[in-house]
Order: structure tokens, then C-alpha cells, then sequence
């Protein structure tokens, strides 16, 4: 377990730099395979992690699965994201982890290489209603042909801009990369240098700069069968490049601008709550928690998704937001799938969850969400875009690895900071990250 300890201690390092929620969770006393039965009473074990209103809604959901199943108790074990990753990793190691486990998606590669980690959902189809979900969908939680997790909300990275800003300095939304990078300048001449019209986390800039260069490809960026980019050494010095030129152009604000505020979220950061940082790279899943902290009556809108001339895909990494999947080693499997099926596809559940994991994958899940008016417009104008866009690539998990992702931060940073060249920049990111890949991926 020694490379599941690494890699969620790397996490760990890099999470503390988004001010994710404190442990507020139950901790875990029993193994699973011990969980009660007394009487014909079956107590199963759910882990999530989230926000207060994401813990309120699941807890309020489980108590009305109780309600309709009362031979069933549900014990919830719930966190903030920061160690997450690293509790859930040391439960699984001694065999102590819950039955039902909200898991992001590519903790598939750590927990499940083989398909083996998690239950096959397959195995119960008398339980959850799989004909809610797409093709796609199921396939992002299948390996070695066993569904190991199912997505309760799918989400991509999209442009979200701040109207009220662009309004002051009397420019349009961009819609094409050329008019991205020419609000730069825009923003500099008319609001001075403190306005930029995009800004990011560099983990926010490495899924940018992902989208750009599988526009000019129409592959996905990793390749788990050849281990390896797919891509060419010239594609990264490209990715190089895109970040030289967003800096040099006042269209990201640089590391060194970034740093002079502290190491904060984005959304808590005062230049994103006064409008000067005038938009986001961010998952439709989570734009909310940005939304919520502007101050006054400030607009955000979705800008135009930017595509290069000729590209046949968007590049988006579309992919499950969160994922539910059920322990190997659970002694109630099918108890279990009842719950994820209440939780994702019943009117009870759905309408106690409302999108507090964002706007659920589940056919039925959105149509009476939509009914009761629960879906928000921006929620609601990211999933039209997100279905009016060209979403072909399917990305490698691999691309969301700890060590993958920090690989390409530490080139970044370096690179940002004035520590490397733009070729030595272009030249680790196709040589390191491909070094990792051909270790991580067996």
C-alpha cells in the first residue's frame, strides 16, 4: 500500500492549498466485515465528504431510507475533502472501510486497477435502475468490465466570467482564444493592472491548457495502453507556451501576483470577491461555492466555450464529478445498491440530495429536479452548453493521478517562478510526465 500512502500524502500537501472543509466525520471503529446484524437488522456504513449543505441533504436522505426500509440502518461517516483521500486510503488497507463509499473518479486507478477493488454493480441490477445513466457514464466507472462506481453527477471545466466586470470595462465576453488573450490588454488599459479576465489555481491552468492542446490533436492527453502522453514533444512546449503567453498577455495573473495574496481558494481570495479577478476555469459542479462569495450584486454568466480553428472536440474532461461504489468486502452488497439506487434514482432521495453534488446524471433525477425548479439557471446554461459541445476525447483517469497532477504543477511552478526556460518547461513536461506514467500505470 505503500504507493496508495504516497500518493495521498502528496494529495494532502496539495488539498491544504484549496482550504478544504476540517474532518468533521464519524471515525470508523469496526471492519466491515463485522458490521451488526442483530435480529435481522442490518447497519451499513456510508462515507462522503463535502460541505455543511451536502452533509445536511445526505444525512436527510438516509434518515428517509431508513424510514422506507426499516430493517436498515445507515451509519454516516462524513468529512471535509482535505484527508479524505488519505483516511479513506488507510481504511481500505486494514480493511475497515464502509460499505457505500462516494469516491472520486480516478481513485479508481489507486483503489481498483483490476476492476476487484470495489463490488461489481452488475451483479445487481435488480436493485439500482441502470437505464437512468448513459453509456459514457457507466463506462467511466468500469474496469476489466466490472462496474465499479457509479456517477451521481458528471462535470467539465467551463468558462465562467464575471458580466459585472466585463460591463465596467465595456467589453463583450470573449468567445474564440484570440479574444480571450485580446482582454488582456483591454482590462489593462481601461481597469487598470490590477484587472485580470481569467484567473486559476495552476491546477485550474494544467486542465486549460489540457483542453487547448486536445483541440489541436482530437486525442486524449494520456494514453494508459502505450503508458505515455499522446502527444508529440512539440505539443508540450505548446502547453509551455499557452502559459507564457496568458501571463505575458495580462490574461492569468502570474505566480508571483497570486502568491502576494496568500495561498487561498480561489473563490475566498479578495481580488475574486471584489471583481478585479474577473473569472474562473471551473467545474460546472462546484460554481456555486465562487458564485456565493462576490460581493454585492455582482453577475456571473457561462462565456462561450473557445475552440480552435478546425477542432472536431472541446477538449473538456468530461468526466463523473463523484462517484458512489460499494465495498469488496461489504457482508450486504445488495442493501448497499438499494441505498445508492434510492439515493440517485427514487423521488424521496433525489429531492433530499436536490444538487448539492451538483446536477445528477440520473434521466429521472433531472427531470424532477427540473419540474420542482430546483436546477438554477447557470447550473441549468452549463448543462445545455455541455450538451450542445463536441465531447468525443475520453480521457485516461490516469490525467487526475496525485503523482501526474503534481508532476505537472511542480514544472509549472517552477516555470512560473523563473526557476526553468519555456524549452526546459517544454521539455520536463514531456519527458516527466511521461517518466510517471510509466511508473504509476502497471
Amino acid at each position: 500500500m505503500s504507493d496508495l500512502t504516497l500518493a495521498a500524502t502528496r494529495l494532502h500537501r496539495r488539498t491544504l492549498l484549496l482550504g478544504a472543509a476540517a474532518v468533521t466525520g464519524l471515525s470508523a471503529c469496526s471492519k466491515t466485515q463485522t458490521s451488526s446484524s442483530n435480529g435481522g437488522a442490518i447497519t451499513l456504513r456510508m462515507s462522503w465528504w463535502g460541505g455543511t449543505s451536502a452533509h445536511k441533504a445526505t444525512l436527510n436522505a438516509l434518515q428517509l431510507f431508513e424510514k422506507r426500509h426499516p430493517h436498515i440502518r445507515v451509519r454516516g461517516e462524513y468529512t471535509g475533502f482535505t484527508g479524505h483521500l488519505e483516511r479513506l486510503t488507510t481504511q481500505i488497507a486494514g480493511e475497515t472501510a464502509p460499505d457505500v463509499m462516494q469516491i472520486n473518479w480516478y481513485w479508481q486507478t489507486l483503489f481498483s486497477r483490476d476492476g476487484e477493488g470495489f463490488t461489481d454493480l452488475n451483479q445487481h441490477k435488480n436493485e439500482i435502475d441502470f437505464s437512468q445513466f448513459d453509456a459514457r457514464t457507466l463506462s467511466m466507472g468500469t474496469t476489466g468490465g466490472k462496474l465499479n462506481a457509479l456517477a451521481i453527477s458528471n462535470a467539465a471545466r467551463l468558462m465562467y466570467l464575471n458580466k459585472t466586470t466585463y460591463d465596467k470595462a465595456g467589453l463583450s465576453l470573449p468567445d474564440t482564444w484570440d479574444s480571450l488573450f485580446a482582454r488582456g490588454p483591454q482590462f489593462k488599459a481601461k481597469l487598470g493592472d490590477a484587472y485580470y479576465p481569467l484567473d486559476g489555481l495552476f491546477q485550474d491552468f494544467i486542465a486549460l491548457a489540457r483542453s487547448y492542446i486536445v483541440q489541436k490533436t482530437g486525442k486524449a492527453l494520456v494514453n494508459s495502453e502505450t503508458k505515455s502522453l499522446n502527444c508529440t514533444r512539440a505539443d508540450m512546449h505548446e502547453y509551455a507556451g499557452f502559459y507564457a503567453k496568458m501571463i505575458s498577455d495580462h490574461v492569468w495573473p502570474s505566480a508571483q501576483v497570486r502568491a502576494s495574496y496568500g495561498y487561498l481558494p480561489q473563490q475566498e481570495m479578495r481580488p475574486w470577491i471584489n471583481g478585479e479577478f474577473a473569472g474562473t476555469y471551473q467545474w460546472n459542479s462546484a460554481i456555486e461555492k465562487y458564485t456565493d462569495t462576490l460581493a454585492g450584486k455582482q453577475e456571473v454568466a457561462l462565456a462561450p466555450y473557445p475552440m480552435r480553428p478546425g477542432a472536431t472536440d472541446a477538449g473538456l474532461l468530461y468526466r463523473p464529478s463523484m462517484m458512489f461504489a460499494v465495498n469488496a468486502k461489504s457482508q450486504h452488497p445488495r442493501e448497499s445498491a438499494m441505498l445508492i439506487n434510492f439515493l440517485l434514482n427514487d423521488p424521496e432521495g433525489v429531492r433530499a440530495m436536490e444538487t448539492k453534488r451538483g446536477v445528477p446524471v440520473s434521466k429521472t433525477a433531472q427531470k424532477i429536479l427540473r419540474d420542482d425548479g430546483l436546477i438554477g439557471k447557470l447550473q441549468q446554461d452549463s448543462e445545455d452548453m455541455l450538451a450542445r459541445l463536441p465531447i468525443n476525447v475520453l480521457e485516461s483517469p490516469y490525467f487526475e493521478h496525485p503523482r501526474v497532477r503534481d508532476g505537472f504543477q511542480d514544472i509549472l511552478e517552477a516555470f512560473g517562478y523563473g526557476k526553468i526556460t519555456l524549452e526546459q518547461a517544454g521539455d520536463a513536461l514531456y519527458d516527466d510526465i511521461n517518466a510517471i506514467l510509466h511508473r504509476i500505470i502497471r
